[in-house]
């Protein structure tokens, strides 16, 4: 399961720089104003991610291998698109020219082109690389180098397939270096895909406020994102790896936790409008052992909102811990299609 990945995030959301605030999410915390731009329709609209697979240092070591039986699933269920969480780190050398391993290059083009074939679009997502985070001067070339190599290899792909240059900076990857990140890779990636979508992650662990307090730099192939676990005492309840465990029994739903949600969302509308981008509402999900009901009731509320909102959004995930999918039973979890996919 993804128990190395949720220990480290829920050390860093239940510390207070992370836990979004009305105070901490003032406009003073937005990037500077721009003039307006007209906001391209994101070409995201429903997606799940395919969490604990890829990015698990090798896969199924977390509980799940993709399969091509769950990707026609989710097309069949009504999803446009796909996160493919994916630690590249983990397959490749660690010395100059860093490069790649080829048989995970040809898993990752599998589960790509069979997701492509069955009618979905793909996100090819960087995610866990713990050693940048921590060191950011000392890994800054390799994470460049390997982004060089995934731009040539993707070189000519479909349209479907969209880049997303770091999963949730944080720690020692400052807003400054998220920025000239941003930049950087943009810059690179345009020279082969001038018109490919890309999306833009902000610090603090890819929170709301992280992305607020960003400034990416605009392309009108570009989606800004963010990721929503609020509040987290509700959301990872029961989750046996967190710092410190929450018990279960927490509640959401009152019509100020509603109002909450919204405020919250206000902020990024504001944002979108203030970069000319459009918003990936790019994770957000419910420990599998909240109630049912209880899950389902949050879950529809802030996807329909990202829709309200005008957010294309991703649910975390497909069939892991947070997951909308049995693998015991092969179902669907009782109430998730409806709360993903329904009115």
């Amino acid at each position: 399961m993804m128990r190395i990945f949720w220990i480290i995030i829920c050390v860093a959301l239940l510390g207070s720089a992370a836990v979004i605030t009305m105070t901490s999410l003032s406009p003073s915390s937005s990037a500077p104003v721009t003039p307006q731009r007209e906001i391209a329709a994101s070409p995201v609209g429903q997606c799940v991610n395919l969490g604990g697979a890829l990015e698990a240092p090798v896969e199924g070591s977390w509980g799940y291998i993709i399969r091509e039986r769950d990707l026609h699933a989710i097309r069949a269920l009504g999803f446009d698109t796909i996160r493919v969480p994916i630690k590249w780190s983990a397959h490749a050398g660690t010395h100059s020219p860093y490069t790649i391993d080829e048989a995970f290059f040809a898993r990752v083009d599998t589960v790509a082109a069979q997701a492509l074939a069955a009618g979905l679009q793909v996100i090819i997502d960087f995610h866990h690389y713990d050693e940048l985070n921590e060191t950011p001067a000392a890994h800054l070339p390799r994470l460049y180098a390997m982004w060089e190599q995934i731009s040539a290899h993707y070189e000519g792909w479909p349209s479907g397939l969209m880049f997303e240059f770091l999963n949730e900076p944080h720690t020692n990857m400052s807003f400054a270096r998220v920025n000239q990140l941003n930049r950087d890779l943009l810059s690179m990636v345009r020279e082969t895909h001038p018109d490919r979508w890309v999306i833009l992650g902000g610090g603090q662990w890819g929170t709301l406020e992280g992305m607020l307090r960003t400034d990416p730099p605009y392309d009108p192939h570009a989606m800004v994102t963010f990721h929503y676990y609020e509040p987290f005492e509700f959301t990872h309840q029961g989750a046996p790896w967190a710092y410190d465990p929450i018990p279960l029994g927490q509640t959401w739903g009152t019509p100020q936790d509603r109002q909450t949600v919204s405020e919250h969302f206000a902020h990024a509308i504001r944002f979108s409008q203030t970069v000319g981008m459009p918003v990936l509402l790019g994770e957000f999900g419910v420990y599998e052992e909240v109630p049912d009901a209880d899950r389902a009731r949050w879950t529809h509320h802030i996807r329909r909102t990202a829709e309200v909102s005008g957010f294309g959004w991703c649910y975390w995930d497909w069939a892991t811990s947070l997951g909308m999918y049995d693998l015991e039973t092969e179902r669907l979890r009782p109430g998730m299609g409806t709360a993903l996919l329904g009115n």
